[in-house]
């Protein structure tokens, strides 16, 4: 079956991952979910609807099992629809106003979702291949 005129390419992979984002509109503050997340953006989830074109400030955290977190990864973000899901809403956001250190915080997290990344013991001091600098990095490459 051919794509058709109306298939849509993606610059970046989508990630089905279910993580617990904290967003800030100008209402104010709620709680949300994600469904996916790319390089560019992400689906939530949420219980209100958010209109398009608003900006809101999101707080993204990856939960590692049931004895770790990592730091919360804050970003911008603009919406780009959101539409009625069964008693919710399912809200497209497209991350805007990213600086060097969240571009950076971002890559890591998307390469944690790929697989490319993985979280490094805690405690690493012991390992002689490491350098000083990267004693208390959580994702270190491998």
């Amino acid at each position: 079956m051919s794509e058709g005129r109306y298939a849509v390419r993606r610059q970046h992979p989508r990630y089905n991952v279910d993580l617990r984002v904290s967003v800030t509109v100008a209402s104010g503050r709620l709680q949300a979910r994600t469904r996916d997340m790319s390089r560019a953006g992400l689906c939530l989830v949420a219980v209100q609807p958010i209109g398009r074109e608003a900006e809101i400030r999101l707080e993204l955290v990856l939960t590692f099992g049931s004895d770790g977190m990592s730091e919360p990864l804050a970003l911008v973000g603009r919406v780009a629809w959101c539409t009625p899901l069964f008693g919710a809403y399912q809200i497209g956001v497209k991350f805007v106003k990213i600086d060097q250190e969240q571009s950076r915080y971002l890559d890591m997290f998307v390469a944690f979702l790929d697989g490319t990344l993985v979280p490094g013991p805690m405690g690493a001091e012991d390992d002689e291949s490491d350098t000083a600098g990267d004693r208390d990095d959580p994702f270190p490459l491998r």
